[in-house]
C-alpha cells in the first residue's frame, strides 16, 4: 500500500481504507489531505468526485471548513464543486501542538437520499389529493343522507295528510246518504201529492241523483288517495333504504380517510427519515 503521509494517523485511515469500504458497502468515497491539497482520493462507484491526489482543496467544500476551524464538520456538498451533490463527514487531523496538519474525508452518494425525498413527497401530495377528494365524497354523501332525511320528513307530512282525507271523505259519503234518503223521503211524498206533487218528484229525483253522483266520486276520490298513499309508502321504503346505502359508505369513507391520514404520517415520517441519509 502507497504511503501518503508520515502522520500517524493520516497513514492510519489509508491503511484502513480498504476495510472501511467493506464497512460502508461500496457506498462510500474517502479522502486524504493535508492543508492544501489531496493526498488520497479513492471513489465508489455511487459517488464519482472530480478530485485527485494533488489537486488543492475546494474552498467551498467540508474539508477547507474543517482544516479552517479545526472541528469535525458534516455538509451537504453541492454539485458545482466536486461535479456531484453529496454528504460530505470532514475530521480535520493534528499534530502533538494541536495544530491541524491535515484532513480525513468521508463522501456519501446523496442519489438515493433524493429519491426517497422525491417518493416521499409524490407520496404525501398524492395522499393529501385523495384525502381532498374522500372528503368531498364524504361530504357529499352526507348531505344526501341530510336530504334523504328531510324527503322523508315531508313524505310522513304527505301520508299523514293522505290519512287525514279519510274523515273527510266518510264526512261527504255521510251527506251523501242522508241526502240520498232525503231524495227517497221526497219522492215519496211527491207520490203522495199526485198531480200537485210532480215538480216535487222532479227535484227529489235530482236530488236522488246528486247523492248517487257524490257518492261515486268519493269512491274514486278514495280509490286515487290509496294509490297516492301506496306510491308515498313506496317511496318512503327506497328512501329509507337508500339512506341505510349511504350511511355505510359515510362510515367506509371515514375509515379510507384514517387510514390516508395515516399513510400520510407515515410519508411525512420517510421524508424526514430520508433527511438523515
Amino acid at each position: 500500500m502507497k504511503t501518503t503521509s508520515n502522520n500517524e494517523i493520516l497513514e492510519s485511515f489509508n491503511k484502513m481504507l480498504p476495510y472501511l469500504s467493506v464497512m460502508f458497502d461500496g457506498e462510500a468515497s474517502f479522502a486524504i489531505t493535508d492543508k492544501n491539497k489531496y493526498l488520497l482520493v479513492q471513489n465508489c462507484e455511487t459517488l464519482q468526485l472530480q478530485a485527485k491526489a494533488g489537486d488543492v482543496v475546494p474552498s467551498e467544500g467540508a474539508i477547507h471548513d474543517a482544516i479552517v476551524t479545526g472541528k469535525t464538520l458534516v455538509k451537504d456538498v453541492p454539485k458545482q464543486v466536486y461535479g456531484v451533490p453529496f454528504k460530505s463527514y470532514a475530521i480535520p487531523v493534528k499534530d502533538d501542538s494541536n495544530q491541524v496538519i491535515g484532513c480525513i474525508a468521508v463522501g456519501k452518494s446523496v442519489e438515493k437520499r433524493s429519491q426517497v425525498l422525491e417518493l416521499s413527497q409524490t407520496l404525501s401530495a398524492a395522499l393529501e389529493q385523495i384525502s381532498a377528494s374522500v372528503q368531498n365524497l364524504t361530504a357529499g354523501v352526507q348531505n344526501i343522507v341530510e336530504s334523504n332525511q328531510e324527503m322523508l320528513d315531508e313524505v310522513k307530512v304527505a301520508s299523514d295528510n293522505t290519512k287525514g282525507t279519510d274523515d273527510i271523505l266518510s264526512f261527504i259519503q255521510n251527506i251523501s246518504h242522508q241526502t240520498n234518503l232525503l231524495g227517497i223521503n221526497a219522492a215519496i211524498e211527491a207520490a203522495r201529492a199526485g198531480e200537485l206533487g210532480r215538480g216535487f218528484g222532479v227535484v227529489a229525483k235530482e236530488i236522488r241523483k246528486l247523492s248517487s253522483s257524490s257518492s261515486e266520486s268519493v269512491k274514486q276520490v278514495n280509490e286515487v288517495l290509496k294509490k297516492i298513499e301506496t306510491s308515498v309508502n313506496t317511496i318512503s321504503t327506497r328512501i329509507n333504504q337508500s339512506s341505510v346505502i349511504f350511511e355505510s359508505q359515510a362510515s367506509a369513507f371515514e375509515e379510507i380517510s384514517a387510514s390516508i391520514e395515516e399513510l400520510s404520517a407515515s410519508a411525512h415520517t420517510l421524508e424526514e427519515l430520508s433527511n438523515r441519509l
